[in-house]
């Protein structure tokens, strides 16, 4: 059985977690009130004045053209000279088209799980880039061109979107084989990246003769597990009784930073090992029994951290489906269906990882369990980094020179649109790149330490055996 000691720590950083995501909320909830009959500043208002008894179908089309005009409200306010801030302000109509439109509306879920995660980033940034140029000072004509390029994009999804759901005259056919892939998709994404992680460690745990220590690892993730739930009704009622969803972006970001600095500590503290007599080393040294807990909590915390970053984000994900799944043939069985071959999917990564993992002969095991360690550090710092200061807003509440990192680089946008990319956290803005070129940087810069502390221990052993073969 684990600690009670170490069991408290989990806790206390899960109260951590879920108290940051709290009083974000109640510093996002406040819902602005609308000021005119054409637009909207929030998409629950629009629907409780166009939709009162749930009758009306409301298309993607339906949601960008409303975007559309809270921008064109937002335009010409700007144009006018309008005060930055107030509900006749120009700034809020710009800043409400993400967080109480684009996510509430259900839009951006719905482009995740049916077109791409990418395709989602790609909008987001646009969105920023929008906001960017309107707090820069930027000429009419310039901000008007950044809003062209952000209603472009939501229409072409906004087409796709309402073809596939039927609200066209063409559309509807095959709905539930797209939503069995969707739910399949985010299933296999959100699960691949903890599953490498967990699944290393356990591996790892095995090989080294110290099968004991995978029950920590184990633990934190089924403690994980538990807490995405709860994470994620807590969530899930926060944004039902406000107008945008910034909580989530901030305590996924919150836990992949923590996370960040969890994984460097396991994959130095791995890669110091990468030599088959600095691991007989470590385990025949009589090292106290609070370093080794500390060393299994270490291990436990990473597992914990990995899977609660997607669980909460999973569940949602899942439960937006689920509503969607009775207004569908064989909805339900497709939504089902998605979650149980993607849950087959993310088991066989593991099992693979697992038991190829412990074939692998001891340096060489080390040393890829290590860089993996490393370059899931630098996404997750990657993806952080996006979520709090884009998703969550946090670039936009500090402006100026942040808020400049936050935009599109422009002869980086050919990043946009890539998954692979996205997997690995990178994005085309400073705020996410900088703190990673840094990261990777020093993760060189130590791997190469490590590496010839290692070759000078090896040495040194070779030397002492030598020496006792003499005598």
């Amino acid at each position: 059985m684990m600690s009670r000691k170490t069991i408290k720590r989990i806790v206390c950083m899960l109260l951590i977690l879920v108290l940051t995501s709290a009083f974000t909320a109640a510093a996002f909830a406040d819902e602005q009130e609308d000021t005119g009959d054409e637009y909207y500043l929030s998409y629950k208002k629009y629907v409780a004045a166009v939709n009162p008894d749930g009758s009306k179908t409301i298309t993607y089309n339906d949601v960008t053209d409303q975007i559309s005009n809270l921008l064109k409200e937002g335009v010409r306010r700007y144009a006018a000279g309008a005060a930055y801030e107030g509900d006749d302000g120009y700034y809020k109509p710009f800043t409400n088209s993400y967080g109480f439109w684009y996510e509430t509306s259900g839009f951006e879920k719905t482009v995740m799980g049916y077109i791409s995660g990418a395709r989602v980033n790609e909008v987001e940034l646009q969105f920023s880039n929008m906001k960017k140029a309107v707090n820069s000072g930027a000429s009419v004509e310039e901000v008007q061109k950044e809003v062209d390029t952000l209603v472009s994009l939501l229409r072409e999804d906004a087409d796709i979107l309402d073809d596939l759901f039927g609200y066209t005259k063409s559309g509807g056919s095959g709905l539930a084989w797209a939503t069995f892939g969707a739910v399949f998709g985010i299933i296999l994404r959100e699960g691949l990246e903890a599953i490498l992680i967990v699944g290393a460690m356990v591996a790892y745990l095995i090989k080294t003769e110290n099968r004991r220590g995978t029950r920590y690892v184990y633990f934190g993730a089924v403690i994980a597990l538990v807490a995405s739930v709860g994470l994620a009704i807590l969530l899930y009622s926060i944004t039902s009784s406000t107008s945008n969803s910034v909580p989530q972006e901030i305590v996924e970001g919150v836990t992949a930073l923590v996370a960040v600095a969890v994984l460097i500590y396991v994959s130095n503290w791995m890669i110091s090992k990468a030599e088959s007599e600095a691991w007989t080393n470590y385990i025949s040294s009589k090292v106290s029994e609070s370093a080794d807990k500390g060393k299994m909590f270490a291990l436990g915390f990473t597992s914990f951290l990995a899977v609660f970053r997607e669980g909460a984000e999973v569940i949602l994900f899942c439960q937006q489906y689920f509503s969607r799944a009775g207004s569908m043939q064989n909805g339900y069985l497709a939504v089902f269906g998605g979650i149980i071959a993607g849950l087959a999917a993310v088991m066989a990564i593991f099992v693979l990882i697992r038991v190829f993992g412990v074939k692998i002969p001891l340096k060489p095991f080390f040393m890829a369990t290590s860089i993996l360690m490393a370059v899931m550090s630098i996404a997750f710092l990657g993806s952080g980094m996006f979520e709090l200061f884009l998703d969550g807003r946090l670039a936009e509440t500090i402006g100026g020179w942040v808020q400049s990192l936050a935009g599109t680089i422009p002869s980086l946008a050919w990043m946009n649109g890539s998954d692979v990319l996205t997997f690995l956290g990178i994005y085309p803005t400073w705020i996410t790149l900088g703190p990673q070129i840094i990261l990777t940087i020093i993760t060189i810069i130590t791997f190469i330490m490590m590496i010839r502390k290692n070759a000078k221990a090896k040495k040194a052993n070779a030397n002492a055996d030598a020496q006792n073969n003499k005598q």
